[in-house]
Formats: structure tokens, C-alpha cells, sequence
């Protein structure tokens, strides 16, 4: 496949595919986490209704998981920054 376009066409490729790849790795992390909140803070569906306990365990959830993700990618790029 590879001999079949030219080096500029190959780069632009490749970037695709590791900006879809970096993608589809955001989703799975997101629904992770989504899950792993949703098992934490609401153990059974009671009601078609979050209480005011649920809603706040899932937005601490939700910003634990920002909080982290925002520390991870600044960790990475001053360690790439070296």
C-alpha cells in the first residue's frame, strides 16, 4: 500500500490514522469512566430521577476524572518537552 502514494500523501495518512487512533482512545476512556461513575454512584435505579446525593457523586466523579486527565497531559508533555 505504501508504494502506491507518494511521501507528503503517506504523512498525511499516517496523522489520520493516529488522530483516529487517538480518538477511538478518548471514546473507550470516556465510556470507562462513564461506567466506572455510574456503578459508584448509583448502585440501583430507584427512580427515572437523580437525587441530589447521585448528582453530586457523579459531577465529583465526572471532575476527578477532568482533574486527572488535564494532570496526565500536562505530565506528558513537559516529560516530551525534555
Amino acid at each position: 500500500m505504501s508504494s502506491k502514494f507518494d511521501e507528503a500523501t503517506q504523512r498525511e495518512l499516517q496523522g489520520f490514522v493516529e488522530q483516529e487512533t487517538a480518538k477511538a482512545q478518548m471514546q473507550s476512556t470516556i465510556h470507562e469512566f462513564t461506567n466506572r461513575c455510574w456503578e459508584s454512584c448509583i448502585p440501583s435505579a430507584k427512580s427515572n430521577q437523580l437525587d441530589s446525593k447521585e448528582t453530586q457523586c457523579l459531577q465529583n466523579c465526572v471532575g476527578r476524572f477532568i482533574d486527572t486527565s488535564v494532570f496526565i497531559v500536562k505530565r506528558l508533555q513537559t516529560s516530551n518537552s525534555f
